[in-house]
């Protein structure tokens, strides 16, 4: 020993290998080794030269591939001492490395790896390479993803022994670009390593690598408690270096906006060439569970296979998807080709779809739908596009579907449906039953959360005895509140047009209606509305109304705003007026009191015009504008209904058309009619009393009138006897007797 000590220093000095590896290098790599700092020679415990402040360049530049703090070359003793340096294992302390792989497959370090053609002055037979301390940068434009490894021990160990090769990993991970990563965690890995020098093959046996999340993600992503951990055996091309197969199985978890994830990927079997790739029966398995909703998907393949830098495809995938909340269930199984571009945009063109759509609301059934499309994802810029068209529930149906943003999520969405029968999956209800609890609590918590936009069309919509047709809406969810706008149908035979607002984020929902209902059936819209069916006819209805709750209750009791009633050509139901005031007439002079008279919803009061206008205040509508023009009579009046309680009060005044000969009797006169009790079974009573009062008032006119007329006649002639008499005195002589008359002078005149 202390004769080797005393000549190694004769074969070999530091400044020689350093300047032979730096022509070498330059030569076979066209990099640039350029040492800083000082080069000496160690020969305990082994010989190594040690390269202080190292760089290594990009080829043909002078950006950095790795530079190191210090860098150790250990170096083998015979042949050094044959005047032939070895080396056999290099270590660097502190490293930073930029590694990367391009958009064709290849890696930027594969040069460093190649086998020269002649005789190196230097020759490199490494059986161990150790990193201390590492920081390695990676960029991987084929995929497009990029991460950070600080603090990286890393270490192969017995590379030249083909049984005994070992890789060891520990350090932490950040992943993405920037100042702020958008993930960090820490990384462990472990696998046998296997290298084959005559085909230039190295074996990864036994991998396990380990991925933990350490700290919060970057705001945004939101994601927390994750990793992933990988199992499998790996084989790689030497030059260049290349997975060639394998096997390999992934499973990965975390929480990310209150939902906890898990996942599966199993890869039983790899096989690469030079430009292609073949899984064989891959499967991936994707579960998430929140307080609120549970997920699956599986996707089975038989084969997938394509170029490694491109296109991979199946001609057959399974795909199944199911999704649970509390208020609704949807299986989706889907049947397809599967196209996959540089690992993160997958595609299925010409799906085909089948499944089912169940709701809370529905508890006889789920909704079938069969369905054929084309789909893709792109998890790199987080989206999700579905393009369909099909059949639901066996009707024709067309649907677009958009999600942006996983983290939280914008929907789109545009849907077209001929015509859907919600009967057979409705409770079922006996006749006469009510179908809708007024006291069961609506949920409006998916709004909280929801950002939705688009439209839907429905041909024609059933349920039970109810039918809308034509129905187009816009729909709008953003900020806890929804905005149904447009909103248009066929209702009731007529036309609606108009918005609905519902806003949840101020406690209990708030509702606003702005609706006009154009030549539409009144007595299936009271019947439905307010659960009477006292009115028939066609007409109008314009409301601007406003409420608050989560139950039918709440909106009747809080309801506010203007109601205007226009009526053409109808009916009241469960009382003829008519024949009330022909009764009156025929029988007036019978009449004693007050009569009570039960409805009778044969009888009808018909009209041919009716105009109302009410105010809505705490569930409590008023009118006082009330007039109703038929043929024979006039009505005016006005009332309340309260819709919380339920209740009616109104007061209708009937007056006789003076054309109709058999009421010419109480023309002039006001016949009061009082509607009380339930809204939808009110009595009313008829104020026969009040009709004979008035006939007795005009009546006593009348008599009144009479007796002035004859007193003004008796008096016109007192008036005009005693002018006469006046005028007769100052006619008669006053009693003295008259002068004697002179005679003529006759005889003068002769």
């Amino acid at each position: 020993m202390t004769l080797l000590i005393g000549i190694v220093p004769y074969f070999v000095e530091a400044t020689l290998v350093r300047d032979a590896l730096t022509s070498q290098i330059a030569s076979e790599t066209r990099r640039s080794l350029i040492v800083a700092g000082k080069a000496r020679f160690v020969l305990l415990p082994r010989p190594a030269v040690t390269l202080s402040d190292v760089t290594l360049t990009q080829p043909d530049s002078k950006q950095r591939f790795v530079h190191a703090e210090r860098v150790r070359v250990r170096l083998a003793l015979w042949p050094l001492l044959r005047g032939k340096p070895v080396i056999d294992q290099v270590d660097f302390d502190d490293p930073e490395l930029q590694f990367e792989r391009f958009a064709d497959g290849t890696y930027n370090f594969e040069d460093l790896l190649a086998k020269p053609d002649h005789p190196r002055r230097v020759e490199f037979r490494i059986d161990a390479l150790h990193f201390e301390r590492a920081k390695l940068v990676y960029r991987d434009a084929l995929i497009g993803v990029g991460g950070t490894v600080s603090a990286l021990d890393f270490s192969l160990d017995n590379l030249a022994d083909p049984k005994n090769g070992r890789f060891t990993a520990e350090g932490k991970l950040s992943i993405g670009d920037g100042k702020t990563p958008w993930w960090s965690g820490s990384v462990e890995a472990s696998a046998a390593m296997r290298y084959t020098e005559t085909d230039r093959r190295l074996s990864v046996a036994d991998l396990r690598f380990e991925l933990k999340q350490q700290g919060a993600s970057k705001p945004g992503v939101d994601i927390a408690a994750s990793g992933l951990t990988a199992v499998g055996n790996l084989v790689y091309g030497w030059q260049p270096l290349r997975l060639t197969g394998g096997e390999l199985k992934i499973n990965g978890y975390g929480r990310r906006a209150g939902q906890d994830w898990q996942g599966e990927l199993n890869l039983p079997s790899l096989k690469v060439t030079e430009n292609t790739m073949s899984l064989d029966q891959p499967r991936l398995a994707v579960r998430m569970q929140s307080p609120r909703s549970r997920f699956a998907t599986g996707i089975s393949v038989p084969q997938l296979s394509g170029t490694l830098q491109g296109l991979m495809r199946a001609d057959k995938a399974k795909i199944n998807i199911e999704l649970v909340t509390p208020q609704q269930t949807l299986a989706l199984n889907f049947v397809s080709p599967l196209e996959l571009y540089s690992g993160t945009l997958a595609r299925l063109p010409g799906y085909n779809l089948s499944g089912q759509y169940g709701n809370k609301a529905l508890p006889r059934g789920a909704i079938p739908f069969e369905l054929a499309g084309n789909a893709a994802l792109n998890l790199r810029n987080e989206t999700i596009r579905l393009d369909s068209q099909g059949a639901l529930d066996h009707a024709p149906f067309k649907a677009t579907f958009s999600v942006d943003d996983f983290v939280s999520p914008r929907y789109g969405f545009n849907v077209d449906l001929a015509q859907l029968d919600l009967t057979p999956y409705l409770p079922a209800v006996a006749a006469g039953a009510k179908n809708v609890s007024a006291t069961t609590p609506m949920d409006f918590q998916w709004l909280d959360r929801l950002d939705a936009q688009g439209q839907l069309k429905i041909g024609e919509l059933t349920m039970n005895k109810l039918h809308f047709n034509d129905i187009a809406l816009g729909f709008a969810a953003k900020n806890h509140k929804l905005a149904l706008d447009p909103l248009a149908a066929n209702v009731y035979g007529g036309q609606l047009s108009g918005r609905l607002e519902i806003d949840n984020g101020r406690g209990k929902p708030r509702w606003h209606a702005s609706q006009r209902l154009t030549n539409m059936n009144i007595n299936m819209l009271l019947t439905d509305l307010l659960d009477t069916s006292r009115f028939e006819g066609r007409g109008h209805l314009n409301l601007d109304v406003s409420a608050v709750g989560d139950t039918l209750a709440d909106l009747r009791k809080t309801s506010g705003g203007n109601v205007r009633v226009q009526l053409s050509k109808g009916s009241v139901r469960g009382i003829d007026i008519e024949a009330l005031l022909r009764t009156a007439s025929r029988q007036i002079k019978a009449m004693n009191g007050e009569v009570t008279q039960l409805p009778n919803l044969e009888a009808r009061t018909r009209f041919s015009e009716l105009n109302a206008t009410l105010q809505l205040k705490h569930g409590v509508a008023t009118n006082n504008d009330l007039l109703v023009r038929a043929g024979v009579l006039r009505l005016a009046g006005g009332g309340t209904i309260d819709l919380g309680a339920g209740m009616v009060d109104y007061q209708l005044k009937a007056s006789a058309n003076p054309d109709v000969p058999e009421l010419k009797g109480i023309v002039g006169l006001t016949l009061p009619i009082e509607f009380s009790g339930p809204l939808n079974a009110p009595t009313y009573h008829v104020d026969y009393t009040s009709l004979k009062n008035q006939l007795l008032e005009r009546q006593k006119a009348e008599e009144e009138a009479k007796l002035k007329a004859h007193e003004a006649e008796v008096a016109r002639k007192a008036a005009a006897a005693k002018a006469a008499e006046k005028a007769a005195k100052k006619a008669k002589p006053s009693g003295k007797t008259p002068a004697k008359a002179t005679a003529p002078d006759t005889k003068a005149k002769r």
